[in-house]
């Protein structure tokens, strides 16, 4: 790889980490409410699961690369046009754009089951397998060595992933603030009366109860 594609690479890699997303809001929400310690579990468990969805998105790519170099045009254009899709849906993401809460329960508490949690969410979604081939499919030369090329890659996007994820950890409420801002309480909640009838309506349920 030359230097201008290696950049270029590094560059996309860190956005696709950095992007909104299902694994960047689990590992802020466990920073947040667990504490910047689960960065032992959380950053080495995006990084492995990660990883393994790299690799498997190469074994595609690189044998179209080889047998059929002639294609990998055609998958760079379909690819370039998932990865526009794929930063729609994460920003349209119910998971997302949907309202958070403080009190958000959490999947896991041990370190081990951390690691599990964010391996297993980064490694066995398909859309980040396919999100990866896209972006493998804009970079890799059938010119070159796949092996050296392939290898460069992984390299980077691991070290660009701990990067990104180390981020998601030490500046958890840039993350989730998105979503906190979105669950503002409805304006209506705020006029006195409607406070006076929710109320009186939660009073006259308990009597009722009492009753």
């Amino acid at each position: 790889m030359t230097t201008e594609i290696w950049l270029a690479f590094a560059a996309t890699a860190i956005i696709f980490v950095l992007l909104p997303s299902p694994l960047a809001c689990l590992t802020a929400s466990f920073s947040l409410q667990r504490g910047r310690r689960t960065a032992i579990a959380t950053v080495p468990g995006l990084v492995a699961g990660l990883s393994a969805t790299l690799i498997a998105a190469m074994i595609p790519v690189a044998l179209v690369a080889l047998y059929l170099p002639w294609l990998l045009e055609t998958m760079s254009w379909a690819g370039l046009g998932y990865l526009m899709l794929y930063v729609l849906w994460s920003y349209q993401d119910p998971r997302i754009s949907g309202p958070l809460a403080d009190n958000d329960n959490l999947p896991e508490c041990r370190t081990a089951r951390i690691f599990g949690c964010l391996f297993g969410k980064a490694a066995f979604t398909p859309r980040y397998a396919l999100v990866l081939a896209a972006v493998l499919a804009q970079f890799i030369d059938p010119r070159l060595p796949l092996l050296p090329q392939l290898l460069e890659m992984q390299a980077t996007f691991l070290v660009c992933v701990a990067l990104a994820a180390g981020t998601h950890v030490l500046f958890p409420r840039r993350v989730l603030g998105r979503k906190r801002r979105s669950a503002a309480v409805n304006p209506a909640s705020r006029k006195p009366q409607t406070r006076f009838i929710s109320r009186r309506a939660v009073t006259a349920g308990y009597r009722r109860i009492a009753a």
